[in-house]
């Protein structure tokens, strides 16, 4: 494995000069070497539809790339083992098969495709709680993650970044919900950017400081400032006018939340980002909040619904939101 520039990661996940298409391929060969510990690594979507997860669009890179179908048969030989709701959206965003159905398991799906290794490396970043993009590659039994705060926040972005491909157009200044400059001064911006002013200000400046030295002497510090969310709102991107200034848009970003009933719209917020698998400390991460607002949060909102657990406090939100669609 080699070292990844997690800044310059982050930084494609925003691009948007080609297709989806392009841009999966680009960043599936962008992280590649530094995710990949065998032959190949690969990238796809998935979708929930009708309770299935469901393979879409992959890619594939590596001295031994695989095809599409080589990933339809890991894909149906995975669904026959455990709950595809399971393997999709209530494992870890960052973690192996066998933790999710077994050493055996995972051995004997990754055989039943011809594939090569004992298990499978899963890096999963969700634009809803219910689609999203996963990185997968194959490692030995036993292998241990490593970097899974810098990995995590890359996930994070790269939801983020999918979403606005799929809601937003290509970000200009009409279209933006705030135009700043290079220095974070706001230019001109909605009612609700104005009144975020110093906090979209104070993004603005922590992800140039990210981009700067810290991005090779500390990474993880660099990942740590440069946050996918502003309030859980907006995801900051460039724009670069004729003259080649440089401006900072905010775009409208925020996760579709079901319709208001018991829970509280930050409540609502907050489940909707653990039912994409995160963590307390990366919500934490995506909406300016302490881990410990979070935990009190997910707490009230799980009595509100009547249910003990994370877990079960996930399946009555997407019950929820299954009923709202």
């Amino acid at each position: 494995m080699k070292a990844l520039d997690f800044i310059g990661a982050i930084e494609l996940a925003y691009d948007r000069t080609g297709d989806q298409t392009a841009w999966l391929e680009e960043l599936t060969r962008r992280v590649a070497p530094a995710f990949s510990v065998a032959s190949a690594t690969t990238s796809f979507f998935f979708d929930l539809v009708d309770d299935e997860a469901t393979l879409g669009s992959t890619a594939s890179v590596g001295d031994r790339p695989h095809s599409r179908e080589d990933y339809q048969r890991v894909h149906r030989e995975g669904m026959t083992l455990q709950s595809s709701t399971r393997i999709a959206y209530e494992c870890d965003m960052f973690t192996v098969l066998s933790r999710v159905i077994g050493v055996e398991a995972a051995s004997q799906v990754i055989r039943s495709a011809g594939m090569d290794g004992d298990d499978a490396l899963g890096l999963r970043a969700n634009m809803t709680p219910d689609s999203g993009v996963l990185f997968t590659t194959h490692v030995p039994r036993g292998y241990r993650i490593r970097q899974r705060d810098l990995w995590t926040r890359v996930a994070a972005h790269v939801g983020c970044a999918l979403r606005l491909r799929r809601t937003q157009p290509p970000p200009t200044p009409d279209s933006a919900a705030a135009v700043l400059d290079a220095r974070g001064r706001l230019e001109h911006g909605t009612d609700a950017t104005v009144a975020a002013r110093d906090q979209l200000a104070a993004s603005a400046k922590d992800m140039d400081r990210a981009r700067g030295k810290m991005r090779r002497l500390d990474p993880e510090a660099a990942c740590e400032l440069w946050r996918a969310m502003v309030r859980g709102e907006w995801s900051l991107v460039d724009w670069v006018d004729h003259d080649g200034k440089r401006f900072i848009l905010a775009q409208d970003n925020p996760v579709p939340l079901p319709a208001r009933g018991a829970l509280t719209e930050r409540e609502r917020q907050v489940v909707a980002f653990a039912a994409m698998g995160h963590s307390n400390k990366v919500i934490a991460y995506d909406l300016g909040l302490s881990t410990g607002t979070v935990s009190v949060i997910l707490r009230r909102a799980a009595r509100k619904l009547g249910v003990l657990g994370r877990a079960a406090l996930i399946r009555a939100f997407r019950e929820t939101n299954r009923g709202a669609r």
